[in-house]
């Protein structure tokens, strides 16, 4: 598994040593989706600077795959989305006032008709598109270590 701190990535072997690094940690699970539709696009946001795929924490009770399909619909308005299988999970620190954090997110594939998409400015979402296949490296450039990885992981693999 690979973990990104300090946005460089941290080989780790085994259960015991992921237990040890993360003891340091309060940890987060967020879940989201990388979202195909039928034009050979894929669905990106952008949010704070950077372009990402629709995702966000999990909230109590609510498994990973429910709490993907939510926070898609949730920060681009899209509908008639149909989940696909898990991707691998991403996990990165950050700061939060202070608190070391580890968020592990949980991806799944997912499919949806080209529609209109409509950004959650209330979480600092600015754009919601469909972009092409081939131009989602181009975008990548401006994007977190951890979701690049998980692009270069997956891309190949997802329905073109």
């Amino acid at each position: 598994m690979q973990i990104f701190h300090h946005d460089q990535p941290i080989e780790i072997q085994s259960k015991e040593a992921f237990d040890r690094f993360a003891r340091d940690f309060r940890i987060i699970h967020a879940a989201g989706g990388i979202v195909h539709n039928d034009a050979n696009e894929i669905l990106m946001i952008f949010r704070l600077g950077k372009w990402d795929f629709p995702k966000g924490k999990v909230e109590e009770g609510e498994q990973w795959a429910e709490a993907a399909l939510r926070e898609v619909q949730e920060e681009t308005g899209l509908h008639n989305i149909t989940l696909g299988e898990p991707l691998p999970s991403t996990f990165h620190t950050y700061e939060l006032r202070g608190e070391p954090i580890l968020k592990e997110t949980h991806w799944y594939a997912m499919q949806a008709p080209k529609q209109p998409l409509t950004p959650q400015t209330a979480e600092d979402i600015s754009q919601a598109v469909w972009v092409p296949f081939g131009e989602v490296d181009i975008k990548m450039q401006n994007s977190y270590p951890s979701l690049t990885a998980l692009w270069r992981e997956v891309s190949d693999a997802l329905t073109r």
